[in-house]
């Protein structure tokens, strides 16, 4: 009986351990290595390429003029190993907050690190019309390699300016049902 009892009591105990371990196994590592906001008019004329992306989102600046720029873009960039996850369509949404803390805009875009699937739209619920998936892009970061998917914010013309919503913004990004941001958000400050 006593036999039996400790034959119970360690399979209890490989039984509680392996769900656990399972479970971390089974769930995607969805985080990423950060959210870089930029613009390309506060480094002067880009012609598009993604060396202009690079220098973007790695030139450090986080001031932008609301009379010099007319849009911020936010990148989020995964990891090589994280990206790779990412071979069906998976969406994430970016979250801009005002100064004052409120949100102000979110943004949903699908993305893939399969490049067999540009060109393709997806619904997004909330939006009236399919989105195109965008394709994870390689890209310097922090000293290594990583992949990433931007969104662009509008400010000239905007409630931004009309409202004088000028101050530290802060930019964060959830990839799907996640429940907090996959990386610290962006600060960023909209000048006059």
């Amino acid at each position: 009986m006593r036999a039996l009892t400790i034959a119970i009591a360690a399979a209890a105990l490989v039984a509680a351990a392996v769900p656990a371990d399972a479970a971390s196994k089974l769930k995607a590592d969805k985080s990423c290595l950060s959210v870089s906001v930029g613009s390309k008019q506060s480094l002067g004329k880009g012609n598009g390429n993604s060396s202009d992306d690079e220098k973007e989102f790695e030139s450090g600046v986080t001031q932008f003029s609301a009379t010099q720029i007319t849009d911020i873009e936010f990148a989020i960039v995964f990891s090589s190993t994280v990206a790779a996850q990412f071979t069906n369509a998976h969406v994430v949404e970016f979250r801009v907050y005002t100064p004052q803390g409120n949100l102000y805009e979110t943004i949903s875009i699908p993305i893939s690190s399969n490049p067999a699937r540009a060109g393709e739209k997806h619904r997004i619920a909330g939006y009236p019309d399919l989105v195109p998936l965008q394709v994870l892009t390689s890209i310097n970061h922090g000293g290594g390699r990583g992949m990433y998917a931007k969104v662009t914010l509008p400010v000239a013309g905007t409630p931004i300016v009309s409202n004088s919503l000028y101050g530290t913004w802060k930019a964060e990004a959830v990839v799907e049902d996640e429940i907090a941001p996959c990386s610290l958000p962006a600060q960023f400050t909209i000048t006059q």
